[in-house]
């Protein structure tokens, strides 16, 4: 027994997004974890995943749909783009592929792929993912020197 107050503190330790099996494989029984969410000293942020109480808003709302930020919504939240450039909209979020759609979590845009969720921490995808997904996605909100990476159409292909 590891005790209730000490759920924030390990979560924080290990990056703030911990998985339910993590917090059972360090000693905690499924009733304590179950207890903690009940008395609110764990936060659940979806099923299986809990949070620190100082992860940022964005952070938190992307796991209320399953998983980090993505695409234009990483890419914002890692200032590489101005948080201006996109208007206010429901969180890109990434899942992976083998993954399911979370019923009540609301609206999100999410881009399913294994390797994308692998790529950067909890918190979101890596910068690199995020442009290649903001590419297919979002390009007019990319910084003028990535705009390039928009990728040609292909009914355009016998314009030139």
């Amino acid at each position: 027994m590891r005790g209730f107050h000490s759920f924030d503190e390990y979560i924080s330790q290990h990056g703030g997004v911990i998985a339910r099996s993590e917090l059972l494989d360090a000693g905690w029984s499924a009733d304590e974890v179950r207890l903690g969410v009940q008395y609110g000293t764990l936060h659940r942020l979806c099923r299986g995943w809990y949070g620190s109480r100082n992860l940022p808003a964005a952070v938190r709302g992307a796991w209320a749909h399953g998983g980090p930020l993505a695409c234009v919504s990483a890419l914002r939240f890692l200032d590489v783009i101005d948080a201006d450039a996109v208007a206010p909209e429901p969180p890109h979020v990434c899942r992976p592929a083998r993954g399911h759609r979370l019923r009540y979590a609301g609206l999100a845009t999410i881009h399913w792929s294994d390797e994308a969720y692998r790529s950067g921490t909890r918190w979101s995808v890596d910068p690199e993912t995020a442009l290649r997904q903001a590419t297919r996605c979002k390009p007019d909100a990319l910084p003028e020197g990535e705009q390039w990476r928009r990728p040609r159409s292909r009914w355009l292909d016998g314009l030139d």
